[in-house]
């Protein structure tokens, strides 16, 4: 097996493990076991705990999820938050604050999140400003809901059924995406 192919084996054993017990329960080792690698291997090849799981993130977590095309990008995204807790699927934005807190320069890590995620929002949402403001408070808000649905699970579905919070937080969001004031 080269390099590259070990590697992504490792990325797409380390992909559901993470999501299925999250940073912590996720251990190198079971890792390597699912790759069929040692975990010496894993290491070498991807570094850190932290790096490994910000490389096995998605790319654009959330961002292209077409499902709804018809409905505003506020909703969209909502929807997409929601309908990945309510089936178990990774979610990006409830692990990205892990990524910076345990990444060995958590400084860059943040600035590398923040460079990642604001311009994205921005493009979906449609925002052409320096400032990017609209973006960095949607990206604000998605990290809130995440964090409490999946973190914290406040916002279980017994709490509060699905199509319902896509409705109201969708329209916190979409009031945010709308206001060219800022």
């Amino acid at each position: 097996m080269s390099e590259r192919t070990t590697r992504d084996t490792i990325l797409d054993a380390a992909r559901p493990l993470f999501t299925e017990r999250g940073f912590n329960g996720t251990t190198i080792r079971d890792i390597a076991e699912a790759a069929g690698v040692s975990p010496a291997l894993v290491m070498k090849l991807t570094g850190s705990k932290a790096e490994l799981f910000q490389a096995a993130a998605p790319e654009s977590p959330g961002l292209t999820d077409a499902d709804h095309p018809d409905e505003a990008p506020g909703y969209r995204l909502v929807r997409a938050i929601v309908d990945r807790r309510d089936s178990g699927d990774y979610e990006f934005w409830a692990m990205a604050p892990y990524l910076v807190q345990e990444a060995p320069d958590p400084e860059g890590a943040r600035a590398g999140m923040t460079e990642r995620m604001v311009p994205r929002i921005a493009a979906v949402i449609g925002e052409h400003t320096t400032e990017m403001a609209r973006a960095r408070m949607v990206v604000t808000l998605l990290l809130g809901l995440a964090s409490g649905v999946r973190t914290f699970e406040i916002l279980t579905p017994q709490t509060i059924d699905s199509a319902k919070l896509i409705e109201t937080y969708g329209a916190l969001v979409q009031q945010i995406i709308d206001d060219t004031e800022l």
